[in-house]
Protein backbone atom coordinates (compact mmCIF):
# COMPACT_ATOMS: atom_id res chain seq x y z
CA UNK A 1 0.00 0.00 0.00
CA UNK A 2 1.44 3.68 -0.85
CA UNK A 3 1.95 6.20 1.63
CA UNK A 4 -1.00 8.21 -0.27
CA UNK A 5 -3.67 5.52 0.26
CA UNK A 6 -2.80 5.10 4.21
CA UNK A 7 -2.95 8.71 4.41
CA UNK A 8 -6.43 8.40 3.23
CA UNK A 9 -7.64 4.98 6.01
CA UNK A 10 -9.55 6.71 8.91
CA UNK A 11 -7.74 7.42 12.20
CA UNK A 12 -8.03 8.09 15.83
CA UNK A 13 -5.93 9.86 17.75
CA UNK A 14 -2.28 9.89 16.12
CA UNK A 15 -2.48 6.47 15.42
CA UNK A 16 -3.18 4.64 11.86
CA UNK A 17 -4.68 1.50 11.25
CA UNK A 18 -4.36 -0.23 8.03
CA UNK A 19 -6.61 -2.40 6.13
CA UNK A 20 -4.60 -5.26 5.48
CA UNK A 21 -3.06 -5.65 9.10
CA UNK A 22 0.30 -5.97 8.13
CA UNK A 23 2.32 -6.92 10.98
CA UNK A 24 3.82 -4.87 13.79
CA UNK A 25 0.95 -2.45 13.25
CA UNK A 26 -1.37 -3.09 16.30
CA UNK A 27 -5.15 -2.81 14.46
CA UNK A 28 -7.78 -0.86 16.77
CA UNK A 29 -11.09 -2.65 17.49
CA UNK A 30 -13.22 0.59 17.15
CA UNK A 31 -13.31 1.37 13.39
CA UNK A 32 -15.51 3.59 11.55
CA UNK A 33 -19.40 3.18 12.71
CA UNK A 34 -22.14 1.81 10.03
CA UNK A 35 -23.66 5.58 9.76
CA UNK A 36 -20.12 7.21 8.67
CA UNK A 37 -19.55 4.25 6.68
CA UNK A 38 -23.21 4.48 4.54
CA UNK A 39 -22.52 8.26 4.12
CA UNK A 40 -18.67 7.77 3.17
CA UNK A 41 -17.41 10.16 5.91
CA UNK A 42 -15.00 10.35 8.06
CA UNK A 43 -15.60 9.04 11.67
CA UNK A 44 -14.01 11.24 14.20
CA UNK A 45 -13.85 10.22 18.07
CA UNK A 46 -16.87 12.20 20.09
CA UNK A 47 -18.29 12.28 23.22
CA UNK A 48 -17.19 8.48 25.24
CA UNK A 49 -17.67 5.93 22.53
CA UNK A 50 -20.39 7.93 19.96
CA UNK A 51 -18.90 9.39 17.20
CA UNK A 52 -19.25 13.56 16.56
CA UNK A 53 -21.82 12.60 13.89
CA UNK A 54 -24.14 10.40 15.50
CA UNK A 55 -23.60 12.40 19.02
CA UNK A 56 -24.80 15.68 17.25
CA UNK A 57 -27.56 14.19 15.25
CA UNK A 58 -28.74 11.66 18.50
CA UNK A 59 -28.87 8.39 16.28
CA UNK A 60 -27.21 4.82 17.73
CA UNK A 61 -23.09 4.55 16.89
CA UNK A 62 -22.15 1.26 16.35
CA UNK A 63 -19.28 -0.11 15.15
CA UNK A 64 -19.19 -3.34 13.43
CA UNK A 65 -15.38 -5.15 13.99
CA UNK A 66 -13.80 -6.42 11.27
CA UNK A 67 -11.72 -9.93 10.22
CA UNK A 68 -8.19 -8.18 11.91
CA UNK A 69 -9.80 -6.49 15.33
CA UNK A 70 -7.82 -7.20 18.08
CA UNK A 71 -10.12 -7.74 20.93
CA UNK A 72 -13.62 -8.47 19.44
CA UNK A 73 -15.09 -8.43 23.64
CA UNK A 74 -14.19 -4.43 23.26
CA UNK A 75 -16.70 -4.17 20.56
CA UNK A 76 -19.52 -4.88 23.08
CA UNK A 77 -21.89 -1.56 23.06
CA UNK A 78 -22.12 -0.13 26.07
CA UNK A 79 -24.99 1.41 28.86
CA UNK A 80 -24.83 4.98 27.56
CA UNK A 81 -24.89 3.39 23.68
CA UNK A 82 -28.06 1.06 24.38
CA UNK A 83 -29.64 4.28 26.08
CA UNK A 84 -28.88 6.14 23.00
CA UNK A 85 -30.28 3.12 20.79
CA UNK A 86 -33.64 3.09 23.04
CA UNK A 87 -34.31 6.93 22.61
CA UNK A 88 -34.45 5.92 19.14
CA UNK A 89 -36.59 3.39 19.66
CA UNK A 90 -39.16 5.02 21.39
CA UNK A 91 -39.20 7.69 19.14
CA UNK A 92 -40.08 6.13 16.35
CA UNK A 93 -42.35 3.96 18.52
CA UNK A 94 -44.24 7.06 19.82
CA UNK A 95 -44.59 8.53 16.45
CA UNK A 96 -46.64 5.82 15.28
CA UNK A 97 -48.08 4.97 18.09
CA UNK A 98 -49.58 9.42 17.21
CA UNK A 99 -50.55 8.30 14.05
CA UNK A 100 -52.25 5.34 15.12
CA UNK A 101 -54.31 7.86 17.65
CA UNK A 102 -53.50 5.22 20.38
CA UNK A 103 -50.46 7.90 22.36
CA UNK A 104 -48.66 10.62 22.88
CA UNK A 105 -45.45 11.71 21.28
CA UNK A 106 -42.44 12.38 23.63
CA UNK A 107 -39.93 15.29 23.17
CA UNK A 108 -36.42 14.57 22.15
CA UNK A 109 -35.64 16.07 25.19
CA UNK A 110 -38.04 13.63 27.45
CA UNK A 111 -36.93 10.58 25.99
CA UNK A 112 -33.31 11.28 27.07
CA UNK A 113 -34.24 12.38 30.21
CA UNK A 114 -36.18 8.69 30.07
CA UNK A 115 -33.27 7.03 29.22
CA UNK A 116 -30.95 8.60 31.76
CA UNK A 117 -33.20 7.89 34.21
CA UNK A 118 -33.30 4.35 33.60
CA UNK A 119 -29.46 4.28 33.84
CA UNK A 120 -29.43 6.52 37.09
CA UNK A 121 -26.76 5.69 39.56
CA UNK A 122 -28.43 4.85 43.37
CA UNK A 123 -28.18 7.14 46.17
CA UNK A 124 -25.00 5.83 48.19
CA UNK A 125 -27.63 5.57 51.46
CA UNK A 126 -29.80 3.52 49.58
CA UNK A 127 -27.34 1.17 48.01
CA UNK A 128 -28.09 -1.78 50.46
CA UNK A 129 -31.53 -1.75 49.26
CA UNK A 130 -32.27 -3.83 46.09
CA UNK A 131 -35.39 -4.85 46.45
CA UNK A 132 -36.67 -1.04 46.42
CA UNK A 133 -34.98 -0.84 42.75
CA UNK A 134 -36.94 -4.02 42.36
CA UNK A 135 -39.93 -2.84 43.27
CA UNK A 136 -39.65 0.16 41.46
CA UNK A 137 -38.49 -1.83 38.34
CA UNK A 138 -41.47 -3.38 38.65
CA UNK A 139 -43.61 -0.28 38.82
CA UNK A 140 -42.04 1.07 36.04
CA UNK A 141 -42.61 -2.24 33.63
CA UNK A 142 -45.79 -2.37 33.98
CA UNK A 143 -47.06 1.42 33.62
CA UNK A 144 -46.25 1.57 29.98
CA UNK A 145 -50.01 2.31 29.49
CA UNK A 146 -50.42 5.30 31.32
CA UNK A 147 -48.45 9.08 30.17
CA UNK A 148 -46.49 9.76 33.18
CA UNK A 149 -43.43 12.23 33.18
CA UNK A 150 -39.51 10.20 33.55
CA UNK A 151 -38.93 12.30 36.41
CA UNK A 152 -40.69 10.47 39.06
CA UNK A 153 -38.56 6.83 37.88
CA UNK A 154 -34.91 9.07 38.75
CA UNK A 155 -33.44 6.66 41.74
CA UNK A 156 -32.31 10.05 43.17
CA UNK A 157 -36.17 11.87 43.54
CA UNK A 158 -37.78 8.07 44.57
CA UNK A 159 -34.66 7.27 47.24
CA UNK A 160 -35.56 11.23 48.35
CA UNK A 161 -38.54 10.45 48.97
CA UNK A 162 -38.72 7.06 50.52
CA UNK A 163 -36.17 8.17 52.85
CA UNK A 164 -38.09 11.19 54.17
CA UNK A 165 -41.86 9.24 54.45
CA UNK A 166 -41.32 8.69 57.77
CA UNK A 167 -40.45 11.92 58.68
CA UNK A 168 -43.69 13.44 56.78
CA UNK A 169 -45.90 10.61 57.96
CA UNK A 170 -48.01 11.72 61.39
CA UNK A 171 -48.52 9.34 63.65
CA UNK A 172 -51.65 7.06 63.12
CA UNK A 173 -54.48 6.62 65.64
CA UNK A 174 -55.33 3.08 65.15
CA UNK A 175 -51.23 2.49 64.56
CA UNK A 176 -48.91 4.90 66.30
CA UNK A 177 -46.68 2.77 65.61
CA UNK A 178 -44.90 3.31 63.08
CA UNK A 179 -43.46 0.87 60.38
CA UNK A 180 -40.13 -0.47 58.55
CA UNK A 181 -39.90 -1.93 55.46
CA UNK A 182 -36.61 -3.09 53.94
CA UNK A 183 -37.41 -5.07 51.17
CA UNK A 184 -40.67 -2.96 50.14
CA UNK A 185 -43.68 -4.34 47.91
CA UNK A 186 -44.61 -2.59 44.92
CA UNK A 187 -48.43 -1.24 45.56
CA UNK A 188 -46.87 -0.03 48.97
CA UNK A 189 -43.88 1.43 47.54
CA UNK A 190 -46.12 3.72 45.11
CA UNK A 191 -48.21 4.55 48.11
CA UNK A 192 -45.47 5.88 49.75
CA UNK A 193 -44.03 7.65 47.10
CA UNK A 194 -47.50 9.54 46.49
CA UNK A 195 -47.83 9.99 50.39
CA UNK A 196 -44.30 11.28 50.57
CA UNK A 197 -44.87 13.74 47.49
CA UNK A 198 -48.06 15.16 48.81
CA UNK A 199 -46.81 16.24 51.97
CA UNK A 200 -43.28 17.16 50.78
CA UNK A 201 -42.09 20.52 49.07
CA UNK A 202 -43.90 22.13 46.34
CA UNK A 203 -41.40 20.20 43.66
CA UNK A 204 -41.94 17.06 44.81
CA UNK A 205 -46.00 17.49 45.32
CA UNK A 206 -46.12 18.78 41.76
CA UNK A 207 -45.39 14.43 41.27
CA UNK A 208 -48.03 13.22 43.57
CA UNK A 209 -50.50 13.18 40.64
CA UNK A 210 -48.81 11.01 38.45
CA UNK A 211 -47.58 8.62 41.43
CA UNK A 212 -51.46 8.36 41.91
CA UNK A 213 -51.89 7.64 38.57
CA UNK A 214 -49.72 4.74 38.88
CA UNK A 215 -50.76 3.70 42.25
CA UNK A 216 -54.12 3.70 40.15
CA UNK A 217 -52.74 1.25 37.45
CA UNK A 218 -50.96 -0.91 40.26
CA UNK A 219 -54.45 -1.75 42.26
CA UNK A 220 -56.14 -2.56 38.96
CA UNK A 221 -53.64 -4.99 37.70
CA UNK A 222 -53.79 -6.40 41.50
CA UNK A 223 -57.62 -7.95 40.03
CA UNK A 224 -56.11 -8.96 36.59
CA UNK A 225 -54.87 -12.81 36.96
CA UNK A 226 -51.15 -13.42 36.73
CA UNK A 227 -50.32 -10.20 36.52
CA UNK A 228 -46.97 -9.24 38.15
CA UNK A 229 -49.13 -7.38 41.61
CA UNK A 230 -51.36 -10.24 41.86
CA UNK A 231 -48.72 -12.56 41.68
CA UNK A 232 -47.86 -13.06 45.83
CA UNK A 233 -44.35 -14.96 46.92
CA UNK A 234 -44.26 -19.07 47.20
CA UNK A 235 -43.38 -19.21 50.73
CA UNK A 236 -45.77 -18.66 53.37
CA UNK A 237 -44.27 -15.90 55.20
CA UNK A 238 -43.41 -14.14 52.13
CA UNK A 239 -47.15 -14.06 51.05
CA UNK A 240 -48.20 -12.50 54.60
CA UNK A 241 -45.56 -10.10 54.18
CA UNK A 242 -46.67 -9.70 50.61
CA UNK A 243 -50.49 -9.43 52.16
CA UNK A 244 -49.58 -6.91 55.27
CA UNK A 245 -47.72 -4.32 52.80
CA UNK A 246 -50.48 -4.29 50.06
CA UNK A 247 -53.42 -3.79 52.28
CA UNK A 248 -51.04 -0.80 54.40
CA UNK A 249 -50.58 0.53 50.87
CA UNK A 250 -54.20 0.52 50.20
CA UNK A 251 -55.11 1.96 53.90
CA UNK A 252 -52.38 5.14 52.85
CA UNK A 253 -53.90 5.85 49.69
CA UNK A 254 -57.25 5.79 50.88
CA UNK A 255 -56.66 8.31 54.15
CA UNK A 256 -55.75 10.90 50.90
CA UNK A 257 -58.39 9.93 48.85
CA UNK A 258 -61.27 8.69 50.66
CA UNK A 259 -64.12 11.70 50.19
CA UNK A 260 -63.24 12.71 46.83
CA UNK A 261 -62.40 9.21 45.15
CA UNK A 262 -65.49 7.22 45.03
CA UNK A 263 -63.44 3.94 43.91
CA UNK A 264 -62.41 3.85 48.21
CA UNK A 265 -65.35 1.81 48.75
CA UNK A 266 -63.53 -0.43 45.80
CA UNK A 267 -60.12 -0.35 47.57
CA UNK A 268 -61.61 -0.77 50.99
CA UNK A 269 -63.22 -4.21 49.85
CA UNK A 270 -59.87 -5.43 48.42
CA UNK A 271 -58.28 -5.01 51.37
CA UNK A 272 -60.59 -6.77 53.48
CA UNK A 273 -60.35 -9.52 51.29
CA UNK A 274 -56.60 -9.80 51.24
CA UNK A 275 -56.78 -9.76 55.36
CA UNK A 276 -59.23 -13.09 55.78
CA UNK A 277 -57.35 -14.95 52.91
CA UNK A 278 -53.81 -14.11 54.43
CA UNK A 279 -53.81 -12.99 57.96
CA UNK A 280 -52.31 -16.05 60.22
CA UNK A 281 -54.33 -18.48 61.75
CA UNK A 282 -52.47 -17.86 65.34
CA UNK A 283 -51.75 -13.81 65.73
CA UNK A 284 -48.24 -13.05 68.34
CA UNK A 285 -45.61 -10.71 69.11
CA UNK A 286 -44.00 -11.90 66.18
CA UNK A 287 -46.42 -11.37 63.88
CA UNK A 288 -47.36 -7.77 62.04
CA UNK A 289 -49.59 -5.76 63.76
CA UNK A 290 -52.86 -7.20 61.80
CA UNK A 291 -55.60 -6.27 64.26
CA UNK A 292 -54.33 -2.67 64.43
CA UNK A 293 -53.92 -3.19 60.30
CA UNK A 294 -57.74 -4.33 60.52
CA UNK A 295 -58.79 -1.26 62.59
CA UNK A 296 -57.51 1.10 60.45
CA UNK A 297 -59.32 -0.36 57.51
CA UNK A 298 -62.48 -0.16 59.18
CA UNK A 299 -61.99 3.19 60.78
CA UNK A 300 -61.81 4.27 56.88
CA UNK A 301 -64.43 2.18 55.63
CA UNK A 302 -66.87 3.98 58.01
CA UNK A 303 -65.34 7.44 57.26
CA UNK A 304 -66.45 6.98 53.65
CA UNK A 305 -69.60 5.30 54.18
CA UNK A 306 -70.42 8.90 56.76
CA UNK A 307 -69.54 11.24 53.54
CA UNK A 308 -71.62 9.18 51.28
CA UNK A 309 -73.92 7.43 53.38
CA UNK A 310 -73.20 4.14 51.98
CA UNK A 311 -73.37 0.61 53.60
CA UNK A 312 -70.25 -0.30 55.59
CA UNK A 313 -68.41 -2.90 53.94
CA UNK A 314 -66.47 -4.30 57.23
CA UNK A 315 -68.66 -6.25 59.40
CA UNK A 316 -69.02 -4.93 62.56
CA UNK A 317 -67.21 -7.97 64.88
CA UNK A 318 -64.11 -9.82 63.24
CA UNK A 319 -64.85 -12.71 61.51
CA UNK A 320 -61.38 -14.27 62.53
CA UNK A 321 -60.44 -14.94 66.05
CA UNK A 322 -56.68 -13.18 65.33
CA UNK A 323 -58.38 -9.89 64.25
CA UNK A 324 -60.80 -9.27 67.57
CA UNK A 325 -60.13 -6.87 70.06
CA UNK A 326 -62.24 -6.59 73.72
CA UNK A 327 -65.30 -4.88 73.55
CA UNK A 328 -63.73 -2.37 75.85
CA UNK A 329 -61.37 -1.28 73.16
CA UNK A 330 -61.49 2.79 72.56
CA UNK A 331 -61.97 2.03 68.70
CA UNK A 332 -63.74 -1.16 68.89
CA UNK A 333 -66.42 0.77 70.85
CA UNK A 334 -66.48 3.76 68.44
CA UNK A 335 -66.73 1.62 65.46
CA UNK A 336 -70.00 -0.39 66.53
CA UNK A 337 -71.88 2.48 67.63
CA UNK A 338 -70.67 4.19 63.86
CA UNK A 339 -71.69 1.09 62.15
CA UNK A 340 -75.33 0.50 63.66
CA UNK A 341 -76.44 4.36 62.89
CA UNK A 342 -74.68 4.26 59.25
CA UNK A 343 -76.22 1.01 58.82
CA UNK A 344 -80.01 2.02 59.71
CA UNK A 345 -80.17 5.33 57.77
CA UNK A 346 -78.28 4.02 54.40
CA UNK A 347 -80.90 3.88 51.51
CA UNK A 348 -83.65 6.11 52.88
CA UNK A 349 -82.96 9.11 50.24
CA UNK A 350 -81.05 11.01 52.79
CA UNK A 351 -78.68 13.71 51.41
CA UNK A 352 -75.27 12.60 51.60
CA UNK A 353 -72.24 15.37 53.55
CA UNK A 354 -70.56 15.08 50.11
CA UNK A 355 -73.46 15.94 48.05
CA UNK A 356 -73.63 19.03 49.79
CA UNK A 357 -69.90 19.55 48.24
CA UNK A 358 -70.93 18.47 44.93
CA UNK A 359 -74.00 20.33 43.95
CA UNK A 360 -75.02 23.92 44.43
CA UNK A 361 -78.21 23.27 45.59
CA UNK A 362 -79.34 20.58 48.74
CA UNK A 363 -80.62 17.41 47.44
CA UNK A 364 -84.15 16.76 47.79
CA UNK A 365 -84.39 14.48 50.73
CA UNK A 366 -87.17 11.86 51.57
CA UNK A 367 -86.39 11.22 55.00
CA UNK A 368 -88.13 14.39 56.54
CA UNK A 369 -91.25 13.20 55.97
CA UNK A 370 -90.71 9.84 56.58
CA UNK A 371 -89.21 10.15 60.06
CA UNK A 372 -90.19 7.24 62.22
CA UNK A 373 -90.20 6.98 66.30
CA UNK A 374 -87.41 4.40 65.18
CA UNK A 375 -85.46 6.85 63.48
CA UNK A 376 -85.93 9.27 66.72
CA UNK A 377 -84.88 6.28 68.47
CA UNK A 378 -81.68 4.76 66.66
CA UNK A 379 -80.81 8.91 66.72
CA UNK A 380 -81.10 9.02 70.59
CA UNK A 381 -79.17 6.09 71.59
CA UNK A 382 -76.68 6.87 68.94
CA UNK A 383 -75.56 9.79 70.64
CA UNK A 384 -76.12 8.39 74.43
CA UNK A 385 -73.51 5.63 73.51
CA UNK A 386 -70.95 9.18 71.94
CA UNK A 387 -71.04 10.43 75.38
CA UNK A 388 -70.94 7.82 77.38
CA UNK A 389 -67.80 6.86 75.40
CA UNK A 390 -66.40 10.12 75.91
CA UNK A 391 -67.13 9.95 79.44
CA UNK A 392 -65.19 6.78 79.86
CA UNK A 393 -62.35 7.63 77.46
CA UNK A 394 -61.49 10.78 78.00
CA UNK A 395 -61.65 10.63 81.78
CA UNK A 396 -59.18 7.06 81.75
CA UNK A 397 -57.03 6.93 84.73
CA UNK A 398 -54.53 5.09 82.39
CA UNK A 399 -54.92 7.68 79.59
CA UNK A 400 -52.27 10.22 78.85
CA UNK A 401 -53.43 14.25 77.61
CA UNK A 402 -52.30 13.08 74.17
CA UNK A 403 -54.67 10.82 74.62
CA UNK A 404 -57.59 12.41 76.00
CA UNK A 405 -56.94 15.18 72.69
CA UNK A 406 -57.57 12.49 70.29
CA UNK A 407 -60.84 11.01 72.07
CA UNK A 408 -62.22 14.36 72.56
CA UNK A 409 -61.48 15.22 68.30
CA UNK A 410 -63.14 11.93 67.66
CA UNK A 411 -65.97 12.63 69.83
CA UNK A 412 -66.17 15.95 67.92
CA UNK A 413 -65.91 15.03 64.71
CA UNK A 414 -68.68 11.99 65.18
CA UNK A 415 -71.14 14.43 66.75
CA UNK A 416 -71.32 16.17 63.37
CA UNK A 417 -72.11 13.63 61.75
CA UNK A 418 -74.61 12.17 63.92
CA UNK A 419 -76.68 15.87 63.89
CA UNK A 420 -75.85 16.31 60.33
CA UNK A 421 -78.88 13.40 59.37
CA UNK A 422 -80.88 15.93 60.82
CA UNK A 423 -79.21 18.81 58.85
CA UNK A 424 -79.21 17.07 55.66
CA UNK A 425 -82.52 15.74 56.12
CA UNK A 426 -84.25 19.49 56.03
CA UNK A 427 -82.33 20.00 52.96
CA UNK A 428 -79.15 21.34 54.66
CA UNK A 429 -81.09 24.85 55.86
CA UNK A 430 -80.53 25.29 59.66
CA UNK A 431 -83.20 28.19 59.17
CA UNK A 432 -85.88 25.64 57.94
CA UNK A 433 -89.21 25.88 59.78
CA UNK A 434 -89.19 22.01 60.91
CA UNK A 435 -85.83 22.63 63.11
CA UNK A 436 -86.40 24.08 66.48
CA UNK A 437 -84.26 26.47 68.74
CA UNK A 438 -83.03 23.75 70.58
CA UNK A 439 -82.05 22.02 67.20
CA UNK A 440 -80.31 24.80 66.37
CA UNK A 441 -78.35 25.72 69.08
CA UNK A 442 -76.92 21.96 69.27
CA UNK A 443 -75.68 21.95 65.96
CA UNK A 444 -74.03 25.40 65.70
CA UNK A 445 -72.57 24.53 68.89
CA UNK A 446 -71.15 21.29 67.55
CA UNK A 447 -70.04 23.39 64.28
CA UNK A 448 -68.15 26.04 66.42
CA UNK A 449 -66.26 23.34 68.26
CA UNK A 450 -65.33 21.63 65.19
CA UNK A 451 -63.94 24.42 63.22
CA UNK A 452 -61.60 25.56 66.08
CA UNK A 453 -60.10 21.84 66.33
CA UNK A 454 -58.42 23.50 63.21
CA UNK A 455 -57.90 26.78 65.03
CA UNK A 456 -55.76 24.81 67.55
CA UNK A 457 -54.09 22.39 65.55
CA UNK A 458 -52.23 22.20 62.92
CA UNK A 459 -51.75 18.79 62.49
CA UNK A 460 -54.82 17.96 61.21
CA UNK A 461 -54.59 16.39 57.52
CA UNK A 462 -56.53 13.49 56.53
CA UNK A 463 -59.50 14.08 54.04
CA UNK A 464 -62.53 13.20 56.48
CA UNK A 465 -61.25 15.36 59.13
CA UNK A 466 -60.88 18.53 56.50
CA UNK A 467 -64.09 17.54 54.84
CA UNK A 468 -66.04 17.63 58.48
CA UNK A 469 -64.55 20.68 59.68
CA UNK A 470 -65.11 22.47 56.15
CA UNK A 471 -68.98 21.32 56.69
CA UNK A 472 -68.94 22.62 60.22
CA UNK A 473 -67.89 25.61 58.36
CA UNK A 474 -70.50 25.98 56.24
CA UNK A 475 -73.27 24.98 59.28
CA UNK A 476 -71.92 28.24 61.02
CA UNK A 477 -71.96 30.43 57.98
CA UNK A 478 -75.55 29.57 57.75
CA UNK A 479 -75.80 30.88 61.99
CA UNK A 480 -73.76 34.13 61.27
CA UNK A 481 -76.48 35.27 58.41
CA UNK A 482 -79.15 34.06 60.87
CA UNK A 483 -77.88 36.65 63.64
CA UNK A 484 -77.03 33.39 65.52
CA UNK A 485 -72.94 33.37 64.99
CA UNK A 486 -70.45 35.00 67.36
CA UNK A 487 -67.93 37.68 67.79
CA UNK A 488 -64.96 35.03 66.79
CA UNK A 489 -67.09 32.68 64.14
CA UNK A 490 -65.78 34.25 61.13
CA UNK A 491 -62.26 34.43 61.90
CA UNK A 492 -62.03 30.78 63.01
CA UNK A 493 -63.64 30.10 59.87
CA UNK A 494 -60.80 32.39 58.16
CA UNK A 495 -57.99 30.52 59.53
CA UNK A 496 -59.52 26.79 58.66
CA UNK A 497 -59.66 28.63 54.60
CA UNK A 498 -55.89 29.63 55.06
CA UNK A 499 -54.97 26.20 55.93
CA UNK A 500 -56.51 24.44 52.93
CA UNK A 501 -55.06 26.99 50.88
CA UNK A 502 -51.11 26.52 52.16
CA UNK A 503 -51.39 22.76 51.91
CA UNK A 504 -50.02 21.35 48.80
CA UNK A 505 -52.80 19.94 46.41
CA UNK A 506 -52.22 17.03 44.61
CA UNK A 507 -55.07 16.05 41.76
CA UNK A 508 -57.87 14.93 42.20
CA UNK A 509 -57.79 18.65 43.98
CA UNK A 510 -59.93 18.26 46.66
CA UNK A 511 -58.47 21.28 48.99
CA UNK A 512 -59.81 22.95 45.99
CA UNK A 513 -63.33 21.68 45.66
CA UNK A 514 -63.27 22.67 49.49
CA UNK A 515 -62.02 26.19 48.95
CA UNK A 516 -64.13 26.94 45.98
CA UNK A 517 -66.99 25.93 47.81
CA UNK A 518 -66.24 27.37 51.30
CA UNK A 519 -65.14 30.65 49.55
CA UNK A 520 -68.46 31.27 47.84
CA UNK A 521 -70.88 30.60 50.86
CA UNK A 522 -68.60 33.57 52.48
CA UNK A 523 -69.11 35.49 49.52
CA UNK A 524 -73.08 35.55 50.95
CA UNK A 525 -72.56 36.34 54.14
CA UNK A 526 -73.56 39.87 55.11
CA UNK A 527 -70.85 40.78 57.91
CA UNK A 528 -72.64 43.86 59.06
CA UNK A 529 -75.19 41.19 60.99
CA UNK A 530 -72.23 40.02 62.87
CA UNK A 531 -71.78 41.81 65.91
CA UNK A 532 -72.31 41.86 69.64
CA UNK A 533 -75.92 42.76 69.79
CA UNK A 534 -76.97 40.10 67.23
CA UNK A 535 -75.79 37.19 69.14
CA UNK A 536 -78.03 35.14 70.65
CA UNK A 537 -77.87 32.74 74.06
CA UNK A 538 -80.22 29.96 73.15
CA UNK A 539 -79.71 28.12 76.33
CA UNK A 540 -81.61 30.68 77.89
CA UNK A 541 -84.62 30.17 75.45
CA UNK A 542 -88.09 28.74 77.12
CA UNK A 543 -88.32 25.96 74.58
CA UNK A 544 -89.26 22.08 74.70
CA UNK A 545 -85.95 19.84 75.62
CA UNK A 546 -87.98 16.71 73.52
CA UNK A 547 -85.43 17.16 70.57
CA UNK A 548 -82.48 17.70 72.86
CA UNK A 549 -80.06 14.90 71.76
CA UNK A 550 -77.05 15.52 73.38
CA UNK A 551 -76.69 14.78 77.11
CA UNK A 552 -76.55 18.26 78.89
CA UNK A 553 -73.06 17.69 80.41
CA UNK A 554 -71.60 16.70 76.71
CA UNK A 555 -72.74 20.71 75.87
CA UNK A 556 -71.07 22.14 79.01
CA UNK A 557 -67.60 20.12 78.25
CA UNK A 558 -67.81 21.90 74.85
CA UNK A 559 -67.79 25.44 76.54
CA UNK A 560 -64.38 26.99 74.98
CA UNK A 561 -64.82 30.20 77.11
CA UNK A 562 -61.21 29.28 77.68
CA UNK A 563 -59.43 28.35 74.48
CA UNK A 564 -57.60 30.95 72.83
CA UNK A 565 -58.75 32.73 69.31
CA UNK A 566 -57.22 33.41 66.38
CA UNK A 567 -54.75 35.73 66.72
CA UNK A 568 -53.96 35.05 70.16
CA UNK A 569 -50.26 35.09 71.62
CA UNK A 570 -50.47 32.49 74.34
CA UNK A 571 -50.27 28.52 73.78
CA UNK A 572 -53.12 26.22 74.44
CA UNK A 573 -52.83 22.52 74.81
CA UNK A 574 -54.02 21.53 71.36
CA UNK A 575 -50.66 22.62 70.28
CA UNK A 576 -49.28 18.96 70.25
CA UNK A 577 -51.72 16.93 69.14
CA UNK A 578 -51.62 14.41 66.10
CA UNK A 579 -53.64 12.15 64.52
Amino acid sequence: MTQRNAAREPTFGSERVFRNGNPGVEPKARKACTNCRKQKMRCLPGNGNICRRCYRSGLPCIFIPRANAANVGDLVPSQRLDAHFQVDVLQRLRTIEEILGIGCPESTEEATSNSRALSDNVPSELRGFQALWEALRTLQENCTNIDVPSAIWNKNVVGELWSSFQDRMPGLHFMPKKQTFSSPQPLLLVAILHFSSVRGPPETAELSPSYFRVFNNAIAHLLIPESAFSQPPQNDCAIEEWAFQTVLGIVLAGLLNEASIPETGLWISVAYRLILEHCPAHVDETSREWRKLFSGVQIIDLEHASLHLSCPVIPMEAPLPGLRTSHRDQLNKLSRMMHTGLTHFTGRGLPTIWSCFQYDKPLVSNLASSFTAVDAAVIRDWARQLDEWLEEFSTTVEGSEHTRHLVFRQYVLHRMVVLSIYHTARGCDLWSSTVTPKEQHELLLSARATIRLHVQDDTIWANWDLVMITWAALILLQGIEGNAGEVNDLDAIKVHLDKLKQANDPKPLLHTKLITRLDGSLQKVNTHKVNDSSQQNYTTLDVDSSWHIFDQASLEQMNFGSWSYPGASESTQWTDAQI
